[in-house]
């Protein structure tokens, strides 16, 4: 039986400078309260359905969209009058019992959706929320890492939360290819509906013209601006990537597919390639 939520605290355990973990403390109809610890990956996929269901929101019409604003600051209100205790005792003796091990939409309608919880000590937590409480649930979240000093960690998740990097490689001219992949759950797949080629052109530090190149699943759809955005903000992500960080790059890009489902592995490197050779025939030209 899902719990509807009602309130929420929050805050970061940290091991000096380093994040160990973020404590929710949630209060739930019949004004119980249920503990758990959240580490930054699961966080950050906290974030993207977050992100995913605001998305949706935004879909609507303006009368629609007046009406959710008057609903969200109802149930802002609401769960600040339902705020939980969180002590420090309760995060200095973490429990590894309630650590997060795993989250994924469980079921979802119109106006709202259900959280599953798996914990580490084999529980579960099924959690119902209203897309009207998402944005307190964020500034509850944002608040508590801010105080304890990391607003970056808050910048590098939430630069993250509009696309799912799916392969990266470094591209020969022979054909070669070293790349790797990131295997998503269908969940996530599920979100975004194009899948994005990008080759990056670039010198490396013997002057030699070098390329890498990436496959994204996005919402978007050629807008090359944005693309190009996404495509400097993907490079925090990649460790492959991580070296192109601050060098001058010539982006291209194509739109190989778009649907809910995984385009094939290999279409997506023989598509990258095909790309990249494509921008090696209009720099000849």
């Amino acid at each position: 039986m899902a719990l509807t939520l009602t309130g929420i605290n929050s805050g970061v355990i940290r091991h000096g400078n380093q994040f160990q973990a973020l404590a929710l403390n949630l209060r739930h109809k019949q004004n119980e309260t249920s503990l758990i610890f959240i580490s930054a990956l699961q966080l950050r996929d906290l974030y993207l359905y977050f992100e995913h269901r605001l998305y949706l929101q935004n879909q609507r019409n303006a009368k629609e969209k007046a009406a959710f604003k008057k609903s969200q600051d109802t149930a802002t209100q609401a769960m600040l009058n339902n705020i939980p205790p969180l002590t420090q005792t309760q995060m200095l003796e973490a429990d590894l019992r309630l650590r997060v091990e795993k989250l994924e939409p469980h079921a979802s309608h119109a106006r709202g959706f259900q959280l599953a919880f798996s914990l580490q000590g084999g529980h579960s937590l099924l959690l119902q929320l209203e897309d009207t409480q998402i944005a307190v649930v964020i500034s509850a979240i944002s608040h508590a890492i801010n105080n304890a000093g990391m607003h970056q960690l808050s910048l590098r998740i939430s630069s993250l939360l509009d696309f799912l990097p799916m392969y990266d490689a470094d591209i020969k001219r022979n054909g070669e290819m070293e790349y790797d992949n990131y295997p998503y759950p269908a969940w996530k797949l599920a979100m975004f509906t194009h899948y994005l080629a990008l080759v990056y052109h670039y010198t490396d530090n013997n002057g030699q013209d070098c390329a890498c190149g990436t496959i994204v699943k996005s919402r978007i759809r050629g807008e090359m601006k944005d693309v190009e955005a996404m495509a400097r903000r993907l490079l925090a992500f990649s460790p492959r990537m991580k070296k192109l960080e601050g060098k001058p790059c010539r982006i291209t890009m194509a739109t190989l597919a778009s649907g809910v489902g995984q385009f094939p592995r290999e279409r997506c490197l023989k598509s990258l390639y095909q790309l990249y050779q494509t921008t090696l025939s209009a720099t000849a030209e």
